[in-house]
């Protein structure tokens, strides 16, 4: 769950944004779009272009496509003591937008709304559901709630409009309880809208049920769904009441479900759980009763999902594929997408969509952070814009910064994603437009310096010029079960070996336990293959070719096999996507070794 504030629909937090996030705010902006042109391929044709940021936002825009094409932002601020609902609009399918147009007021007696979703219905009216804290003070943290004797509160709220969308119903309460975010609503084919929720229940450890339950713990929560038959008038509550096992006591158990109707009627929920994937459970009866929820192949931290469907019929889901870290069950330091053309049975993309602005700095001391909470809507040019309701780039290491006119500011993004581009089958990196497709935090003697033999070039170095800091490097690609990875590398004289990593998942850096998790391993150590088929102080090609289906990798070194590696473990269901980089973590290693290029193709299939 998330760390609210539902008064002014901001995160408590002690994070706020001094000047010199403007500051990387205004350099991110000027990067994503030099980032976000199409550039010609080897071929001559022009590639999809990687996810790009639009706005910026002054608070959490929610996408929305209204019937005649324009994108709608709504969003949730304050002005004279009062909340206010308001949007923005974009005619050119999200990359210009309008000046913030007031919609209607939330009722200050009722309480603090924040957190929302919006859908826009099938006579194109927009329904947005509101979480409202009833004057309690929102959500306690997630550790302090079994203990505390404040009763909480997180009702749902709905307001909805009239006349093609002129005119506003008041907002009225739809259920009473504690509820967690909102992240997904659909309509079905049947005219039936779906509303997911989560909500606190009366499960502790102590009290854990009966039956089966009394042998395991499903966490304090459960999910659910509300319906309505006619446009939103009335709700109901679905009696299924479905819950997660936990992997410890203190955790909250299945909770933030999205849900997508497949185009065999049944609707499909994933649930956000800390058991290192999405649950999942399917509805036959358009969502009035559910399957036992079940642990699903997708791999994600504790974050919830995306889902959406393109107008070809395709579903595009967004996650946290993140494994080993110590904040959310993995971490949020990538959100990838991927895009399936089998109703999810497999997918193709996992490639990160967004990042951690500040990933480069410690993680903050409270309150969230990363990249995570999407809320995916379709643009007219069958584009797929998002917001995230944990951004990026939103917290201050000094407290000495968190004052002053600048404390409470905090800038937004919306970010276009092409399908297209989750459908590449290669990628290359030269270092040329610098070391922004890597991932090297939380690590020292890893970066670019000059290339020793051509000039004007840039060459990625991996040393350990600490020991008291690891060093590694991480690189996405697009997802294969079967492809070939080319690396140009060259072993300074002195160098101590290092860990090649193939695998399925992004996992810091700095993780020591990689190894145990990654496809394939190459032991890069001196006096053993293939590093004994490398001189040190000269270029080589190491090719890798893997094969999912087969459980093994070629590695051949200048274009002479010199092994057959076996897959160390069951491959997720897309198969390879990333290089990992590690330097050994016992001592230092200031030779370390040179990249000059990395290019990775894999099968679309």
């Amino acid at each position: 769950m998330r760390d609210t504030r539902f008064r002014n629909g901001e995160k408590t937090s002690s994070r706020a944004i001094a000047l010199v996030f403007i500051v990387l705010a205004c350099a991110f902006n000027e990067r994503l779009a030099g980032d976000s042109v199409k550039r010609p391929a080897e071929d001559g044709t022009r590639t999809p272009a990687k996810p790009e940021a639009v706005g910026p936002f002054a608070e959490l825009p929610n996408p929305a496509l209204l019937p005649d094409g324009t994108l709608a932002a709504f969003s949730i601020s304050m002005h004279d003591g009062l909340q206010e609902v308001a949007a923005r609009f974009s005619r050119d399918n999200g990359h210009s937008w309008g000046e913030s147009q007031t919609l209607f007021r939330l009722p200050r007696e009722a309480g603090g709304f924040g957190y929302f979703d919006v859908l826009v219905d099938r006579k194109g009216e927009v329904h947005l559901f509101f979480l409202c804290d009833a004057n309690t003070g929102g959500a306690l943290p997630i550790a302090a709630k079994q203990h505390s004797p404040v009763k909480e509160t997180l009702d749902v709220w709905q307001a909805r409009s009239r006349d093609k969308r002129k005119t506003w119903d008041p907002p009225k309460r739809i259920w009473e309880g504690r509820a967690g975010d909102l992240l997904s609503v659909v309509q079905l084919r049947s005219g039936r809208i779906l509303l997911p929720i989560s909500y606190l229940t009366s499960r502790t450890w102590a009290h854990r049920g009966t039956g089966f339950d009394a042998f395991t713990y499903m966490g304090t929560y459960d999910s659910g769904v509300l319906y309505s038959d006619d446009d939103g008038e009335t709700w109901r509550q679905s009696s299924a009441a479905l819950k997660v096992p936990t992997p410890d006591l203190g955790t909250i158990g299945g909770v933030e479900p999205v849900v997508i109707q497949l185009k065999n009627g049944r609707v499909w929920m994933l649930i956000r759980t800390q058991m290192g994937r999405f649950y999942e459970s399917f509805s036959s009866d358009d969502g009035t009763t559910w399957s036992r929820p079940e642990p699903s192949p997708i791999v994600s931290s504790e974050a919830p999902a995306g889902l959406i469907r393109l107008k070809d019929g395709r579903i595009v889901l967004f996650l946290n594929n993140c494994r080993r870290f110590p904040y959310a069950y993995g971490g949020r330091h990538v959100l990838h997408a991927a895009i399936s053309e089998d109703e999810g049975k497999t997918w193709r993309g996992y490639r990160e969509a967004i990042r951690d602005l500040l990933r480069n700095q410690p993680p903050p001391a409270d309150g969230d952070f990363g990249a995570a909470y999407p809320f995916p809507a379709l643009t007219a040019d069958g584009k797929v814009i998002f917001s995230t309701g944990v951004s990026t780039g939103t917290r201050s290491q000094h407290p000495a910064e968190d004052s002053g006119p600048m404390a409470r500011h905090e800038e937004r993004f919306l970010y276009i994603l092409d399908p297209a581009w989750l459908c590449e089958t290669h990628q290359k990196d030269d270092f040329s437009h610098g070391l922004d497709d890597w991932s090297v935090f939380g690590t020292q003697g890893v970066g670019l310096v000059r290339h020793p033999g051509k000039a004007g070039a840039q060459v990625l170095s991996v040393s350990k010029t600490h020991a008291e800091w690891p060093a590694g490097a991480v690189w996405n690609f697009p997802a294969g079960a079967k492809g070939h990875l080319h690396v140009r590398l060259l072993l300074n004289a002195g160098f101590k070996g290092a860990l090649l990593g193939l695998t399925d998942h992004f996992s810091v850096p700095f993780d020591e336990e990689d190894r145990f998790y990654n496809l394939f391993n190459v032991l890069l150590d001196p006096g053993s293959a293939p590093v004994s088929k490398l001189d040190f102080g000269r270029w080589h090609d190491l090719d890798l070719e893997w094969d999912c289906r087969k459980r093994e990798c070629r590695v051949a070194v200048d274009r002479g096999q010199v092994a057959v590696l076996s897959q160390l473990r069951e491959a997720q269901i897309q198969g390879v996507s990333y290089l990992r980089l590690r330097l050994p973590p016992a001592a230092t290693d200031s030779a370390g070794m040179l990249l000059e290029s990395v290019e990775a193709d894999v099968s679309p299939k």
